[in-house]
């Protein structure tokens, strides 16, 4: 023992301090590897979750007494990885996450005695903001949404009342973008769910700032007050919409994007034709005319005549008849009026860009490969009649086979370095061969030495 302790002495005391920092930092990354050894794997929970229902989630697993941790700055919450499914059937029938908003299950709560007719009329109006929200949520495309209700109430010894006001405000999934159908369709929700909610009374914004429906001004009708831009892109939308949902059925959801570029020529123009067809005459008027006379012509002068007593000679008769025929014809006349009030499509060129073809390798990974040319002639065949397409317009149709990104699931771990293994297990792998490493480099840098000279010292 008196070998080994001034073996020690020998070491000096820098050495001793720094053989005594390396263990004591040794110690603790064996114990800190201990505890987190000890956590179990977690998952994703639930992702992109509002403030609100972040906390709600967190109070539900804390009175559950569930190990949680909170990632993505507070817009998600993992918990273990063998429990997820459980806990978000559990989660699921205490109505989290609400999605931002609060429904008629406000009212489930026991009211007190001293609750006023403003906290009640209050909670009914967050009720129905937050069903409405709900429901506009289920439309396709749509990620979240918020509506915020104006509804007056009538003063006390007051004939009128003002009328009920609605904003919507949409926040939209990736690209996607409503159109014109899908903007009413979401204007007469809210305007028939809501009593003495007019249409005109109720704006819609989507989360980039984008204008789809002005208070007070009507969407149907030829009375809708839609500037040439909206026109345009309305018109753009449509045909988007309509090459992506009829190539879907064939190529798969998500696996298809298109857009339109239409020019539209909005001159008001006023046409007035006037014909004359010769061969379609027709008789206006006919007049018809008709004179006979008769007369006897005095006899002529004769030396017979003239003696006593001698024979008159007798006169000649004279007969007349005219007949006269007229007819008025009308040249056949054609008068077109033309007044163009609504724009036309001057030429319109759409891109269409489609995922390529997974093929499946023994052995191996799916094999990404492009579509060949004539799947994309037929593809743009389909599309040309599906816009109405006229080369003479100079109208235009490309399609490009690329491939697409594909979003992981929020709820599946990614893979760590191609392995099937989650990045949590990763990283606790990481964690123990860095230990490893240090503590292999602390018995090589001083261990060994501390050892070669006690050993040395303990030597006869």
């Amino acid at each position: 023992m008196g070998g080994v302790i001034a073996g020690l002495k020998a070491l000096g005391p820098m050495r001793l301090a720094a053989l005594g920092g390396v263990g004591l930092a040794l110690l603790g990354l064996l114990a800190v590897l201990a505890l987190r050894a000890g956590d179990p794997p977690m998952a994703p929970l639930f992702g992109e979750l509002e403030p609100r229902d972040a906390a709600a989630v967190v109070a539900a697993l804390e009175r559950q007494k569930v190990p949680y941790r909170i990632a993505a700055g507070g817009t998600q919450v993992l918990a273990p990885a063998d429990q997820a499914p459980r806990l978000r059937l559990l989660l699921a029938r205490e109505g989290l996450p609400a999605g931002g908003g609060v429904g008629w299950e406000i009212f489930d709560r026991n009211e007190s005695l001293t609750t006023t007719p403003f906290q009640q009329e209050v909670n009914r109006l967050r009720a129905l903001e937050g069903e409405l929200a709900r429901t506009i949520r289920g439309i396709a495309g749509v990620r979240s949404a918020r509506v915020h209700l104006v509804l007056p109430r009538r003063e006390a010894f007051s004939r009128e009342r003002g009328e009920a006001q609605a904003t919507v405000v949409l926040a939209m999934q990736g690209a996607q973008r409503l159109d014109r159908d899908g903007v009413q369709a979401v204007l007469h929700l809210v305007a028939t769910a809501v009593p003495g909610l007019k249409p005109t009374n109720i704006s819609i914004v989507d989360s980039r700032g984008a204008l789809l429906a002005r208070g007070g001004q009507a969407l149907a009708g030829p009375a809708a007050a839609q500037t040439q831009e909206e026109l345009r892109r309305g018109h753009e939308m449509r045909l988007g919409r309509a090459v992506e949902e009829l190539l879907e059925r064939s190529l798969g959801p998500g696996r298809v994007r298109a857009e339109a570029t239409v020019e539209m020529d909005f001159d008001r123009i006023e046409t007035r034709d006037e014909r004359f067809d010769p061969e379609n005459q027709v008789a206006r008027s006919q007049q018809s005319v008709s004179e006979q006379s008769r007369g006897a012509e005095p006899p002529p002068t004769t030396v017979a005549g003239n003696l006593p007593g001698g024979e008159q000679p007798g006169g000649g008769a004279s007969q007349e008849s005219r007949q006269e025929e007229t007819t008025n014809f009308e040249i056949g006349r054609t008068i077109r009026n033309t007044l163009r009030e609504h724009p036309t499509i001057r030429r319109q060129s759409i891109a269409v860009l489609v995922d390529g073809v997974s093929e499946p390798v023994e052995g191996a990974a799916p094999r990404w490969r492009e579509r060949t040319p004539e799947e994309l002639n037929r593809i743009a065949a389909l599309v040309r009649s599906a816009i109405g397409f006229d080369e003479r317009r100079g109208d235009r149709v490309e399609v490009v086979s690329m491939r697409f990104v594909e979003d992981a699931p929020a709820d599946a771990p990614d893979g760590f370095f191609g392995l099937p293994i989650s990045p949590t297990l990763g990283a606790r792998l990481i964690e123990s061969a860095m230990l490893a490493l240090v503590a292999l480099v602390a018995i090589l840098l001083l261990g060994r030495p501390m050892i070669g000279r006690i050993s040395a010292s303990l030597a006869p």
